[in-house]
């Protein structure tokens, strides 16, 4: 004997689960799924990175973490040129980020505190050796906010190829908050090769 097709209304977003019953027929369930908005809280992000001219692959993400509180606060790790940042104490986690090596994810209102290690090419054309460094810039159609703190000295850009922000052997540091959502693009600022103006990646703020 064929079961006929039973339907169960619940007023709500319709979903809809196909079960097979022991007599051969189909139920057919209408149930709720209830709409949610996900709502991130602000969280300050490490991003970890190597800055070589394009012809050798450009910026590259070694490491992304998120810093802990420490006492309701966030506090940045020392920082120095020459030797980075120092990571002794400070309570982070660290998280897979994106495979390219080169995107950032990232919500509104989270902060970005970047480590950038300057890295001269290696090839003896001297088109990869028209500057001492490299620069850092963000573009975007959002707002962000620059931190310049002790532990955070950078300033964004930066275009002398003599005097670079980021010296090959360096390290450099930038904060970033980001206070909207938006494609964003970090790229170098001095020109260093004649590709210089790919070498850049994405933050995608949500």
């Amino acid at each position: 004997m064929q079961v006929p097709k039973k339907h169960f209304p619940i007023v709500g977003l319709l979903g809809l689960v196909i079960v097979a019953a022991a007599g051969g027929g189909v139920y057919y369930y209408q149930f709720i799924l209830s709409h949610t908005t996900v709502a991130f809280a602000p969280s300050h992000r490490l991003v970890f990175m190597t800055a070589i001219v394009q012809e050798e692959g450009g910026f590259h993400i070694t490491n992304t973490a998120f810093l802990n509180k420490t006492n309701g606060q966030y506090i940045l790790p020392a920082f120095n040129a020459t030797a980075g940042a120092t990571m002794t104490s400070v309570k982070y986690q660290n998280y897979k980020g994106e495979s390219d090596n080169r995107t950032i994810d990232a919500h509104v209102g989270d902060t970005i505190t970047f480590y950038i290690l300057g890295v001269n090419a290696t090839g003896s054309d001297s088109n990869l050796h028209l500057s001492k460094g490299h620069g850092f810039d963000i573009l975007g159609s959002g707002s962000f906010t620059v931190n310049t703190s002790a532990n955070s000295p950078g300033i964004l850009g930066g275009t002398s190829s003599s005097n670079p922000p980021i010296p090959f052997g360096k390290w450099y540091s930038v904060t970033i908050t980001f206070n909207a959502a938006g494609s964003y693009t970090y790229q170098c600022s001095v020109v260093c090769s004649p590709l210089h103006g790919n070498m850049n990646g994405q933050i995608v703020v949500t």
